[in-house]
């Protein structure tokens, strides 16, 4: 027997209101979630009690916010617990709905399914929220954690030169000015031999004055390397060219590269500067007379500094090997590990390559 025309209105209809409920219910997930997903730290407050508003709604209630565990829950308010949520570590959070205006609202499992739907939203953008404040949180520990480590090496090395700068004050006004006071009395003694004195008694005396003399200028150069006022005044880059000069006076070909160089904290100018001093030292004691190129770069991306070395040539008869361990490198190295940096030294090709990298840290 076919349905009668009345029986098949009916279920016509119920079809069309079955399919209404279904595109109601998702027009209003789709908009909650655009909305949630839409807000910022600045209007989430706004958006998290638009969406439980919505909820509440669409559970037959007039009132729907979120609710923490000391707040007072209203007599016929339905209350559901944000489990995981509190799983996270934000324990008593709480949607709230109250007032209620249909009891029957929720009168299928697709209405229970959509409201399901509507609280793990609700709960997912605040675990999301939650998520960015303890990563905010560890990434302002962790900055707080450089700036101290800055702080503590900036003391560190400030300690270290002024013991430098002291030892050098020492010397100038102590060992260098009676070197020089030798010297002096030396010239005036050599004036006084007499001619017909002892042989070869102006010849030591000669002899005497040159030693005194070049103790002089080795006082000098000692002094001037403890501190140089450039690194002050001018920066790393400066004072590793004026460092430079002695060596191209000893027959060295010196070229320094530092490509956009801004001027550093001082302890990270004055370590560049250490490293970089010892890398002239090590090319000027094991490579007489050879080229030197000394490449200085920031690399932004990396978070590093980078000091490369490449001494190549020279005269290398006095026997040192080009490999082996050295002094001068494990100052470098020691230096270098005291700021989490590293140092890559070795042969390449006819020559020595020293490399030194570097973390830059930001205060």
């Amino acid at each position: 027997m076919l349905p009668s025309a009345d029986a098949l209105t009916t279920d016509l209809r119920s079809v069309y209101r079955a399919s209404e409920a279904r595109a109601a219910r998702l027009r209003l997930l789709i908009q909650v979630s655009r909305d949630l997903a839409a807000a910022g730290e600045a209007g989430l407050d706004a958006a998290l009690s638009r969406a439980a508003h919505r909820a509440a709604l669409f559970a037959g209630f007039a009132e729907g916010a979120l609710r923490r565990e000391e707040d007072a829950a209203s007599p016929d308010a339905m209350l559901i617990p944000l489990e995981g949520l509190s799983a996270r570590g934000e324990a008593g959070r709480r949607l709230e709905f109250s007032a209620r205006l249909n009891p029957a609202a929720l009168d299928s499992e697709e209405d229970a399914e959509a409201l399901r739907l509507l609280i793990e939203m609700i709960e997912a953008r605040l675990i999301i929220a939650l998520e960015q404040r303890n990563r905010g949180a560890l990434l302002e520990r962790l900055a707080h954690r450089e700036r101290q480590l800055e702080e503590v090496l900036s003391e560190v090395v400030r300690g270290q030169e002024l013991e430098r700068r002291a030892i050098s004050a020492d010397l100038h006004d102590g060992v260098a000015q009676q070197i020089a006071a030798l010297h002096r009395r030396l010239e005036l003694l050599q004036l006084d031999v007499p001619t017909d004195g002892p042989a070869g008694l102006s010849t030591e005396v000669g002899a005497l004055i040159d030693i005194a003399r070049l103790t002089v200028s080795d006082l000098r150069r000692l002094i001037a390397g403890l501190r140089p006022t450039a690194l002050d005044d001018l920066g790393v880059v400066a004072a590793l060219r004026e460092d430079a000069r002695r060596l191209e006076a000893a027959g060295h070909s010196v070229t320094i590269r530092a490509p956009n160089m801004q001027r550093l904290p001082d302890w990270l100018e004055t370590l560049i500067f250490r490293v970089g001093q010892e890398g002239l030292n090590n090319a000027a004691r094991h490579a007489a007379g050879s080229a030197v190129d000394l490449d200085l770069v920031v690399d932004e991306a990396a978070g590093v500094m980078i000091l490369t070395l490449d001494s190549a040539g020279g005269d290398r008869r006095d026997g040192t090997p080009t490999t082996g361990p050295r002094f001068g490198l494990e100052i470098m190295r020691e230096r270098l590990a005291a700021v989490a940096g590293r140092l890559e030294a070795g042969a390449r090709g006819d020559g020595f390559r020293i490399r030194a990298v570097v973390p830059v840290t930001r205060p």
